[in-house]
């Protein structure tokens, strides 16, 4: 990363270079295409710089050697672009640069289709005689990757597609300067191409544009190797059958629509047939029924019932049992309504006892194999009904009732399509591996259940990365063999192997997070999954893909012999978090919560603050306020809090208030979060002192500010929020087009912050104003949302004018830590903290204690507090978990305590504990003093540090009975005022660096204020005239 740097001459010369034209025959939703270019390096260069970017995705080599992946997130009106010093790489003579561009024609919760796939590089080296570079332009050479398949699952509706790799398909050494091959629009391009170069290669095709480019703003992610600690698992398993799986994205939804990220009505339904020898019942199972295709199901014309397999669930898995006769059965399946995510896919299941025998031997006899009726090209057939019934004259009922395929076809009367091969699934992995497992057998069903097998010793050796090899012996056909790694705890990167190959042998990886006692977890409605196919021999691979577990399953199937498994490891792939802030105490449950917190902030830590390296990797904006306090003093996080602050603005450019999760395709406006996104901003330049950043993000503050002035309800004189208003996973009243108390106080705060910023800035007028603002919001708030019966904050006004009947925990919670009520009413208000208070929504979720832990720390609660995090987050530290959860146990059904067990919005207890337990505050920007300030609670001794945009801040202290020691070290330039936690009647002796009598100390508030200086430790010891 330079800051200095400019595309205008880092990429001079260069051109935007694709594959192909833009046509549509070319343009896939999940496409992958190689380049490649040689060039001579004249001299040992002393120093080369490349430069690339791409849209979507690129993944680079030079001379066969890996250098990094890329860009970083963006709008698709500038890309980033990366710049890899690999001087070290480059050989005498000739070189080669290879480059996977991975291109996306649909939008995810991390990036949006500028409709120009392609990438540009430079490459530019220099040593004693000359300069030289190599730039991206029509004279490389490209070829859609063969071994990359284009037609699989999404990963989720957050995440692009799942990676499905054929390695004896790939170009022999494409990646390497001796690599030639004959090209098919140069006749005179060299003959001798690869025995397995398959693929057509051409000439690259430069675009007319180039898109606008900005250097890289954050450094480059780690890649630390690790490897894994333990085998929790071998078994033999079943194969399921084959699950019916298909993306029906662009035949629901209008062309305009096909490639955002928004969720849409649809109306659509795929039919097939199954012709059975004799009777069977089969069962479907689907997922996903909260966001995605709400499938419904019939046989024969007869509507099924969907029964409910998980409760209270936020994947919604359900299924249904059909009764299939002998001959021909019409199925099918319809999707009516609101959906955000649109693959069709179900796990298919034999469950007659008798058939299932059969079914379990893979006979073609009893399998339900779908087919249309004298139709070559396809298994099933589409129909996109768009508007309601009147609309297609009834056609859509009429239809839905259909017995038989004819009847089906006669009513669809020529509107109707077939689903070609080629757009179904190239398997379903995660479908294929999770209805293997014991928890997805059928009591009287075909046995599912793997068969454990004994681990030994020599199963580990893959672990180590020491060479050793592990022997996987093939499995009978029809089954395969299952390991089960354990890591030491959760991470987050690409995984990487090495084995020895059979031809044809397929490896299946599944990640996902937790046990709950010997089952795992599964990551229902997430595809965590990857596909390799062996080619024969020793082969290496790392993944392109993004993906974060603690449990790993690796699955061997479809071959003969013997597969070696050298290693497989994942390689950590986060923003650089050097372990600055620390916290030890005498209490080890508060030590191990600290240490599941930082790492779950290093986790959540990538090219933006991702909610869940797992689930979504989305950047919430809201979720980010958590996550900025706490690596800012973690790690020093201050360019990563930047980026995120000023990507999260340019929604602006799109949306009248701040987005959501940005960027993204689904264009979606959360109060709540973009109101914290503000105090964020402010609270940066507060904290780092930055002036040209509060100068360049001011805009943006005051713009989503005076449109929630426009906001304001004319009779109450308090905004009437018309988005998404979540505070927290619970039942707080707080719908669209209410007065929202809790948004109100986010609102009344910003006004007064950004109001002083104002100030800071020299914007006179809009400081008056908005502090002005502030004051009425907080007046308005008193008299028009307090609820004297309950002697608390209603939820909300609702659209009637009537107050809700709710006054949460939370509402109460946000209004105390934003003064909102007047002074005998915080009084009332403090049972909610204290949790006395009854008939009312608790806190649900760690985030939401977040600002539960700010307001004990702001009522002086400090007992509470260190008992609310050993209660909340030790809670997940008992059950084994190495990182935080995003839910608490009690949302769900049982047995499903959380969906992602590592949520960036739920590192609390790494910003609270040093910042409490050590006493240490915020440096004042004006002075560059800081106080500290320890607090004992229950505690003997505590070691705290934490990063500050001036350095480390040091505090280490212990109590004897009598006795109180402290050492603190404060960055040069930085002073600071150490309370003695002693009464100042109690002190006997004061000792300063083993000096009484210090000069500047004196007492404050009835406590002994010690004054102390930068760039040196101070020690301080007190001694009490009785009992601490």
């Amino acid at each position: 990363m330079n800051n200095a740097r400019t595309a205008d001459v880092d990429l001079a010369g260069t051109r935007w270079i694709a594959c192909f034209d833009d046509n549509a025959e070319h343009r896939r939703s999940n496409g992958y295409v190689c380049f490649r270019k040689t060039f001579s390096c004249p001299e040992a260069p002393d120093e080369a710089l490349l430069h690339i970017t791409a849209d979507y995705r690129y993944t680079v080599w030079v001379n066969g050697e890996w250098i990094g992946q890329g860009p970083v997130r963006g709008w698709p009106q500038s890309y980033f672009y990366d710049t890899y010093e690999v001087s070290r790489v480059l050989r005498p003579e000739v070189n080669a640069i290879a480059v996977l561009l991975h291109t996306l024609e649909v939008s995810t919760f991390q990036y949006i289709p500028a409709g120009n796939p392609g990438f540009a590089a430079r490459l530019s080296g220099g040593g004693m005689q000359m300069m030289w570079s190599v730039v991206t332009d029509a004279s490389w050479i490209c070829s859609p990757h063969p071994s990359l398949t284009d037609n699989t699952p999404r990963i989720s509706t957050q995440q692009a597609f799942v990676e499905h790799f054929d390695a004896r398909r790939e170009p022999g050494g494409w990646k390497l300067p001796e690599f030639s091959v004959a090209l098919v629009d140069d006749p005179s391009g060299p003959a001798n191409e690869p025995a397995n170069g398959s693929s057509e290669w051409r000439y690259a095709r430069e675009a007319d544009e180039m898109p606008v480019l900005q250097p890289r703003d954050i450094p480059h992610l780690t890649c630390e190797e690790i490897y894994p600690v333990s085998l929790r698992e071998t078994s033999a398993v079943q194969l399921p059958l084959p699950a019916w799986s298909m993306d029906l994205r662009r035949l629901l939804l209008p062309e305009e629509a096909s490639q955002d990220a928004n969720p849409h009505l649809v109306r659509g339904m795929v039919a097939t047939t199954v012709k059975a020898e004799r009777p069977m019942s089969v069962r479907f199972r689907f997922q996903d029924r909260t966001s995605g295709l709400n499938t419904r199901m019939s046989v024969n014309g007869v509507s099924l019932i969907p029964i409910d397999d998980s409760g209270s669930h936020w994947s919604g898995l359900f299924h249904y049992d059909a009764n299939l006769g002998i001959g021909e059965n019409l199925l099918l399946f319809r999707f009516d309504g609101l959906a955000h995510e649109f693959t069709f896919q179900a796990a298919v299941e034999i469950i007659t006892s008798e058939i299932a025998k059969g079914a379990s031997e893979h006979s073609d006899a009893v399998e339900p194999i779908p087919c249309l009726p004298d139709i070559a090209e396809g298994r099933f057939a589409f129909y996109n009904a768009g508007g309601t019934d009147d609309e297609d004259g009834g056609i859509w009922t009429t239809m839905s009732s259909a017995v038989t395929w004819a009847d089906w076809r006669t009513a669809a009367d020529g509107r109707w399509s077939i689903l070609p091969r080629a757009a179904e699934h190239d398997g379903n992995v995660f479908l294929s591996i999770r209805h293997a497992w014991p928890s997805a057998s059928v009591d009287g069903g075909r046995p599912t259940d793997p068969t454990a097998l004994p681990i030994t010793a020599a199963d580990f050796r893959c672990c180590g990365g020491n060479g050793e090899v592990a022997l996987i012996d093939a499995p009978p056909e029809g089954k395969a063999l299952r390991l089960v790694f354990e890591f030491e705890k959760m991470t987050a990167g690409l995984i990487e192997f090495e084995l020895f190959g059979q031809d044809g042998a397929t490896v299946d990886f599944y990640g996902f997070e937790a046990y709950q006692g010997n089952e795992p977890v599964h990551m229902d409605s997430m595809h965590n999954t990857m596909r390799y196919v062996c080619r024969q021999g020793w082969q290496s691979y790392r993944s392109l893909t993004h993906r974060s577990f603690r449990y790993l399953a690796v699955q061997f199937s479809g071959f003969r012999g013997q597969i070696r498994l050298k290693s497989i490891r994942c390689l950590l792939r986060t923003y650089p978090a050097p372990v600055i802030g620390h916290f030890r105490c005498s209490d080890e449950r508060l030590n191990v919560v600290y240490d599941m917190s930082r790492w779950t902030a290093r986790l959540c830590s990538d090219d933006v603050f991702v909610d869940c390296p797992t689930y979504e990797q989305a950047f919430w904006v809201g979720d980010a306020y958590v996550m900025s306090q706490a690596t800012s003093s973690l790690f020093g996080a201050e360019p990563l809090i930047q980026r995120c602050l000023t990507l999260a603005a340019q929604s602006l450019d799109r949306s009248p208030a701040v987005e959501s999760q940005v960027p993204s395709g689904w264009k979606n406006i959360l109060s709540t979060w973009n109101l914290l996104w503000a105090l964020a901003c402010v609270e940066h330049a507060d904290r780092t002192g930055d002036i040209a950043f509060a100068e360049l993000i001011y805009p943006a503050l005051r713009q989503q500010t005076l449109h929630y002035r426009q906001l304001l309800d004319e009779p109450t004189g308090l905004v009437r929020s018309p988005y998404w208003n979540l505070l927290d996973w619970a039942d707080i009243d707080a719908p669209a087009g209410a007065i929202v108390t809790h948004v109100n106080a986010w609102y009344a705060e910003c006004c007064r912050r950004i109001g002083l910023l104002a100030a800071q800035l020299g914007r006179n007028e809009d400081a008056a104003e908005f502090g002005s603002l502030s004051e009425a919001l907080k007046d308005r708030l008193n008299v028009h949302l307090w609820d004297s019966s309950r002697q608390a904050f209603s939820d909300c006004l609702r659209e009637d004018g009537t107050l809700s009947a709710s006054a949460s925990e939370q509402t109460q919670l946000v209004c105390l830590i934003n003064d909102i009520p007047s002074k005998e009413r915080r009084a009332a208000l403090l049972r909610f903290v204290r949790g006395e208070a009854t008939d009312t929504v608790r806190s649900a979720t760690p985030f939401m204690r977040y600002f539960k832990l700010q307001a004990l720390e702001q009522a002086g609660m400090i007992d509470a507090l260190l008992r609310e995090i050993r209660d909340v987050w030790g809670a997940m530290a008992d059950s084994g978990s190495t990182t935080c959860w995003e839910d608490m146990p009690g949302r769900w059904s049982p047995g499903y305590p959380t969906r992602s067990y590592c949520h960036g919005w739920s590192v609390a207890p790494a910003y609270f504990l040093p910042r409490i337990v050590g006493g240490i505050g915020d440096i004042e920007a004006g002075s560059k003093s800081v106080a500290i300030s320890p607090s004992f609670g229950d505690l003997r001794w505590a070691d705290s540090c934490m990063m500050s945009p001036h350095g480390k801040i040091a505090v280490a202290w212990e109590r004897t009975e009598q006795d109180f020691l402290a050492r603190i070290s404060l960055p040069p330039g930085i002073t600071g005022r150490l309370r003695v936690p002693m009464h100042s009647w109690s002190v006997k002796a004061l000792m300063v660096n083993g000096r009484s009598g210090a000069v500047g100390t004196h007492v404050v508030n009835g406590f002994w204020i010690v004054p102390l200086e930068g760039g040196s430790m101070s020690v301080v010891r007190a001694s009490a005239s009785g009992l601490l």
